[in-house]
């Protein structure tokens, strides 16, 4: 149902974005897809791999992202536990890209900038270190 606040004038065409309105997406929603992308990067730690139950309980788990979204542009921080002996720096460059083109693929918001910082290195989980 179009309400007549929304519906095209006379001599507009219905399919004109300038009509449609505004579409905004949450701060919320945008920390979810960088955080999903950060997960899929190889040489980053498993979600809550090393946090421990306390940590896990009270949200300390990594990896941790941060959105600010002002407009159509983003600021993306993420702090990860990489995987030894994986390279950081590789990782943290990995986790860049991915982020920047998901939420930019996602949302068609531009991103300005994704500040990776390595937190903690941990050891391979035992499954990835058993010798077959």
């Amino acid at each position: 149902m179009v309400s007549q606040s929304t519906a095209p004038g006379p001599g507009v065409p219905r399919g004109d974005a300038r009509t449609r309105g505004a579409v905004r997406v949450a701060d919320r929603v945008v920390e979810r897809i960088a955080r999903a992308a950060v997960l899929q990067v190889d040489g980053v730690a498993p979600a809550g791999s090393s946090s421990g139950a306390i940590g896990s309980a009270l949200g300390r788990t990594y990896p941790r992202v941060e959105c600010d979204v002002a407009g159509d542009h983003i600021r993306v921080a993420v702090e990860i536990e990489a995987v030894w002996p994986a390279s950081a720096a590789k990782v943290a460059q990995r986790v860049q890209s991915a982020v920047a083109d998901q939420l930019h693929r996602l949302t068609g918001l531009e991103v300005d900038s994704v500040r990776v910082v390595v937190a903690q290195v941990v050891p391979a989980p035992e499954e990835y270190r058993r010798v077959r």
